[in-house]
């Protein structure tokens, strides 16, 4: 596996071995000028993003960008997959499962990003792989860019599935955004849907990173800390899916 010019203090790998999961502060996460410079043009589009249509009700305070990756961890390689529809089960995610989803792809400019791709790899990197062929073997990594905004009197859900899976290996979350926000509280829980431990995310680059195969997430509502501006909660997710037979695209 390529080394990844994206460090950490943090033993992320023996606490998600422990536990299933691992919360990652931002100064545990340094990063370079060219790095930085990547992360901030990536969090400058969560301001524009396209809705996302298939919310609850028709709520329309979150938006959102998603496409999906080949990756091959053994050479570090990254090669984007054709867009596609977004599909989750009826057993993981119990509003939205079961439905068809199409959001906007990434933009071009984030496709290429420099830090997207190394954190994809940092990412890995810090699992507990008890199978050492999905060291060496193909992975999708799916790439969510999500923003939920709450209106002064409103409330709006990160998410809105309540606790659930993602249907992945592992889960990643970023804190992208956060701005005049109360709430986001996020708790991580057993197989047998049981809390484990619950934590905010307050500062941009806060983390956490968990086995998405033997837990359960969820978050709790956003509002307005002031009344008078909207809150905001940015993240950038990644789902890695274990695909041995994925075909390597051209």
């Amino acid at each position: 596996m390529l080394a990844t010019p994206i460090k950490t203090t943090h033993n992320i790998r023996q606490e998600i071995a422990q536990q299933g999961y691992s919360l990652v502060t931002a100064e545990e996460i340094p990063l370079s000028e060219e790095m930085q410079s990547g992360w901030e043009a990536i969090r400058a589009e969560y301001a524009s993003l396209p809705a996302d249509n298939f919310l609850p009700g028709g709520g329309k305070y979150r938006s959102r960008r998603y496409d999906s990756f080949y990756f091959q961890p053994e050479t570090g390689e990254l090669r984007l997959l054709p867009h596609r529809n977004y599909f989750q089960d009826t057993d993981i995610n119990a509003v939205t499962g079961g439905i068809v989803r199409t959001f906007e792809p990434l933009t071009p400019e984030t496709i290429v990003n420099p830090f997207l791709r190394e954190l994809i790899r940092f990412d890995f990197a810090n699992f507990p792989l008890r199978d050492s062929e999905q060291r060496y073997g193909t992975w999708q990594v799916d790439v969510h860019q999500i923003h939920v905004v709450a209106q002064p009197e409103e409330i709006s859900h990160p998410t809105p599935e309540g606790v659930h899976r993602d249907g992945a290996a592992f889960v990643t979350v970023h804190l992208a955004q956060l701005e005049n926000a109360d709430g986001g509280l996020v708790t991580v829980y057993d197989d047998d849907k049981q809390p484990l431990e619950s934590f905010q995310l307050h500062h941009i680059l806060d983390s956490y990173l968990f086995e998405d195969a033997i837990l359960w997430h969820g978050v709790t509502p956003i509002t307005s800390r002031d009344g008078v501006n909207p809150a905001q909660r940015g993240i950038l997710t990644f789902d890695y899916h274990y695909k041995p037979e994925l075909q390597r695209p051209e």
